[in-house]
């Protein structure tokens, strides 16, 4: 049976060259990079080469910015949210937060309150960034706004320019982070370009090895550690650095970067020719389109039929798509969904569908005639 993958906002397929650079330093080049002998000089100097690589890719210089390997792309939302929070306590007690952000930043909230943070939540309705909102609510006394670049269950392209256009406005000391997970080498330009203090980034949704993430900020802004031992990557993230998973993000990071443009027309082809042959073929469906959007994901609302039978009839079929994200599944109300304007309702029955550079026509084609056909047999079933 031929398997389609369709969930590359989950998690992408590891390039080939990328899990051979990381084999490769896990049995010829394993030194430490703190070590002060010849291994661990040359583990040093490669850790340094794959900053260097990302810091290309991301559009940002080592004279303005630092890049601070993590473990995941939570990890760097934990750290750029509650590692400035912790040590701006005395300067403010608001933080401005998107209603719709990945639970790596959303479920901060309670740890932000726990310190004496008043946490007001940005609207987004229909995938656009409530400004009003962040103008009556940010003061002097606003120390945070996190708001994410990409929405990871609707694909919603969010103005972060704008957002830090206004913070400059009216509270040009308050810091704006981004979580650009879903963003990272999917926008036509570099993320730095966005204005915003700190941006958060995973190796994973770029064709790199999960286990390892980054986080980039503008030089001068202090963070508070979240984890503590040796004061690896300048004190900010302890624990030996993952070197084989660092080298194989930045050879990913490198790979994708070269042919971006090349991969943002593939995408947006796929994505065009998914929304034709949908509303040709099953005009029943709901399209989940915010007006800016990302092409690497398409939201499908299917009225009456759950997302969860959906997903199993199709994964029997050979074809990968998802219900919503991967890391809120367990949860039975979809927040991102119902803050976009969806019913509870609706909510429940919409699928997530996420390209890569892998994908192809044929593929959109099977999984249209694969939803036609669930649509007829699930609907006979209730």
């Amino acid at each position: 049976m031929q398997e389609i993958y369709f969930d590359n906002a989950a998690t992408t397929k590891v390039l080939e060259s990328s899990a051979k650079i990381a084999y490769d330093i896990m049995t010829n080049n394993y030194g430490n990079p703190s070590s002060v002998h010849g291994l661990g000089f040359k583990a040093e100097m490669l850790l340094k080469n794959a900053r260097k690589e990302l810091l290309l890719a991301l559009g940002a210089d080592e004279r303005n910015y630092t890049l601070t390997f993590t473990a995941s792309g939570t990890e760097s939302d934990n750290l750029a949210v509650l590692g400035y929070a912790k040590l701006m306590t005395k300067k403010g007690n608001r933080i401005l937060m998107g209603n719709s952000e990945h639970p790596a930043v959303f479920d901060c909230r309670k740890e932000l309150e726990s310190l004496g943070y008043e946490v007001l939540l940005i609207p987004n309705t229909d995938g656009n960034i409530d400004f009003d909102f962040v103008r009556e609510n940010l003061t002097d006394k606003t120390v945070l706004i996190t708001h994410m670049m990409i929405n990871n269950e609707t694909g919603a392209l969010y103005d972060i320019r704008k957002l830090c256009r206004i913070r400059d406005e009216l509270a040009p000391k308050c810091m704006v982070h981004t979580d650009a997970v879903q963003a990272f080498l999917k926008t036509e330009k570099k993320l730095a370009a966005c204005n915003a203090d700190m941006i958060s980034i995973s190796s994973h949704k770029i064709h790199g090895p999960k286990g390892v993430g980054a986080l980039l900020c503008k030089k001068g802004i202090r963070l508070s550690p979240v984890i503590y031992g040796g004061g690896q990557e300048s004190g900010l993230r302890s624990g030996t650095e993952a070197l084989p998973l660092i080298c194989a993000f930045a050879n990913s990071t490198k790979l994708l970067s070269e042919n971006n443009e090349k991969n943002h027309e593939w995408i947006k082809k796929l994505f065009d020719h998914a929304i034709k042959v949908l509303s040709d073929k099953l005009p029943e469906i709901i399209l989940n389109i915010p007006d800016n959007h990302t092409p690497y994901i398409l939201s499908i609302s299917v009225p009456k039929i759950k997302s969860e039978v959906m997903l199993r009839f199709l994964s029997e079929k050979g074809i990968y798509i998802s219900a919503g994200s991967a890391c809120a599944s367990k949860h039975k109300e979809n927040r991102v969904l119902t803050n976009y304007g969806i019913s509870p309702a609706l909510a429940d029955s919409t699928i997530r569908v996420s390209f890569s550079e892998f994908n192809t026509l044929s593929d959109v084609d099977s999984l249209v005639d694969a939803l036609s056909e669930g649509i007829a047999s699930l609907a006979k079933i209730k």
